[in-house]
């Protein structure tokens, strides 16, 4: 396990070597910085690995701390860099568009959901600069395709697609010794975030409640996530998970109550992990409306709510119930 700490970053990405035939597979790199790939040179000189025998370097994700440094690990290895397809089509419109990783096109978005424009300031001053975290030139050797594919060489290891955090994300199963490499899929303490945007499809959440599900029949002895620390008890957490979002879903109810609101409205009256929201700077208010939705658009599909569109801004309200001026 390699822990990845970049720009003095807070955030950790847990990187995994595991042993195959041929050499080894990696699971994720961190961002693309030097202080992280540096960080990962030194980590394989105590464990006596050097770059040339890491064979595979499998990404579990486009986001940055995950694919950032697949570049520069192949330059030095030669190693195959495998993703889904699914989040490839992602990442290529991230890392080649002449827009910001398309944060221009997000904003009108950002601003229908009801986010006033202090907060959108904010949040574009911090994502702008995320563009260059993403790796650079990288075109994947191998493009996950479907449910599940062998990975490796070994016979044991099966990467599955989990979307839902991402459209293309996949966990990878070691049959053999009971271990699941989950990325962002699923975390000891925090909840994956679930994150729409202008580009994404509206059934993100139900996405990931049936990947849960999807995976929760393996035989499990240890969870091996990309963030936090590893784990057992791979069910119990799962359905700790579930019962997270059945709550949140309760909440979001709640503030709807028989009035019209915007996704801001509602996000401000949810209880928040990172604190109370007169505490949130805009970045992770931003964050918080974007699950908001989220959850709203699972209510929505499942007739709980309904949207009022007006004045180029959007609304929900409870179905079945007339709107309240």
């Amino acid at each position: 396990m390699l822990g990845l700490r970049s720009r003095d970053k807070e955030s950790i990405t847990l990187c995994y070597l595991v042993e195959e035939k041929s050499g080894w597979l990696m699971v994720d790199s961190g961002y693309n910085d030097g202080a992280s790939f540096g960080h990962l040179r030194h980590q394989l000189d105590l464990l006596g690995i050097s770059f040339s025998q890491i064979r595979w370097l499998l990404l579990t994700h486009y986001h940055p701390d995950h694919s950032g440094l697949a570049h520069r690990i192949r330059a030095a290895s030669g190693a195959q860099v495998i993703m889904h397809q699914d989040d490839w089509d992602v990442l290529r419109a991230t890392v080649s568009s002449s827009e910001i990783w398309n944060i221009h096109g997000m904003m009108p978005w950002l601003r229908a959901l009801g986010i006033p424009e202090p907060e959108l300031a904010g949040f574009y001053q911090i994502a702008s600069g995320g563009r260059d975290l993403f790796p650079r030139g990288l075109e994947p050797d191998l493009l996950l395709q479907g449910d599940r594919n062998p990975v490796g060489d070994s016979g044991r290891l099966e990467a599955i697609l989990t979307p839902g955090h991402t459209p293309g994300h996949v966990c990878v199963y070691d049959s053999q010794n009971r271990l699941f490499f989950s990325g962002d899929h699923i975390l000891v303490e925090i909840t994956p975030h679930i994150s729409p945007s202008h580009l994404t499809s509206e059934d993100q959440l139900e996405q990931y409640l049936e990947s849960l599900e999807k995976v929760r029949p393996l035989d499990v002895e240890m969870v091996l996530p990309a963030h936090e620390r590893p784990f057992p008890c791979f069910r119990q957490r799962i359905d700790e998970i579930l019962e997270h979002h059945d709550q949140r879903l309760s909440e979001v109810v709640a503030a709807i109550s028989d009035r019209v609101v915007t996704p801001r409205d509602i996000a401000s009256q949810v209880e928040w992990n990172t604190g109370p929201w007169g505490g949130m700077d805009a970045t992770n208010r931003v964050l918080a409306v974007r699950e908001t939705v989220a959850h709203l658009q699972l209510l929505e599909h499942r007739g709980v709510v309904v949207r009022a569109e007006g004045d180029g801004t959007a609304g929900y309200r409870l179905s079945g119930n007339p709107a309240r001026s």
